[in-house]
């Protein structure tokens, strides 16, 4: 069978949910099965428990015979921008740099976490990703035993930008992402982002509405920053409704007939 016509799976891996959903890709896609968990304790950031949710319906028939493309929370991920060094010669050297610059804002932890770095042309800062790799392996694990093949393994950042670019500028204001736990955003600049950060935060919808009119105020502020662009879960736009104007909500239909772009909208849009 063809990969066009083969099913996926899209999982959101959080400390405080987990959502798939199941593609039937051909001529007209269409989502075939969805499912939400959600974690009933809310000061349990480990991944155990979503990774143990996560078999439990993997146990299911209609989630089987499919590969996954996974989305991992901003909770369990780290940013920094690497900036360009002509003297670094192949990858090798440069991701070394990318784990001194990381090792510079989080200390020595990420010595033990799997770190990435943005496929950029020479001359441009890159992003640097790094999750914990003992979260990879589990997952990895996790799949491995009902034999679902991992296609893809993501940041929700980048994530989202990828799902919402068609519809950004190329520079000139951030985009933030935002869920139970987290927020980041991204500096918008020619060529590529040129700043990230990302913070925790907590349940409370309207502290973190009064955080993102802070941030929204102090960029609409600076000529180079412009406008903020945000992607977040329907709570929070629901707590904003129309009293954020130097906020640019993202809204969408069903997220389009790619598994990612369903993901994303299932995300944003879980009770």
């Amino acid at each position: 069978m063809s990969p066009l016509w083969r099913d996926e799976i899209g999982a959101y891996l959080a400390p405080h949910k987990l959502t798939l959903t199941r593609l039937a890709r051909g001529l007209r896609p269409r989502t075939a099965a969805t499912a939400d968990w959600v974690n009933m304790l809310p000061g349990d950031t480990h991944w155990s428990a979503t990774f143990a949710a996560l078999e439990g319906l993997l146990a299911k028939g209609q989630w089987q015979k499919a590969p996954m493309r996974a989305v991992v929370a901003d909770h369990w991920v780290r940013y920094a921008m690497v900036p360009y060094v002509a003297e670094l010669s192949g990858a090798a050297e440069r991701l070394a740099h990318a784990r001194h610059v990381l090792a510079g804002v989080y200390g020595d932890i990420v010595n033990e976490w799997t770190v990435t770095l943005s496929d950029n042309p020479p001359g441009a800062a890159q992003l640097a990703c790094a999750m914990p790799s003992t979260l990879i392996e589990d997952l990895q694990a996790a799949l491995g035993r009902h034999g679902t093949r991992l296609l893809s393994l993501q940041p929700q950042l980048v994530s989202a930008y990828n799902h919402w670019c068609a519809q950004l500028p190329e520079s000139g204001a951030w985009f933030v992402s935002i869920e139970q736990g987290s927020l980041a955003a991204a500096h918008l600049a020619p060529g590529g982002w040129d700043r990230v950060h990302c913070v925790r935060i907590g349940p409370d919808w309207s502290l973190e509405l009064r955080r993102l009119q802070t941030f929204g105020r102090l960029a609409s502020n600076q000529v180079r920053d412009g406008r903020v662009y945000v992607d977040a879960p329907a709570a929070l736009r629901i707590a904003a409704a129309n009293t954020s104007p130097e906020l640019i909500w993202l809204e969408e239909g069903s997220g389009g007939e790619s598994t990612a772009g369903r993901l994303e909208y299932q995300r944003r849009n879980q009770a």
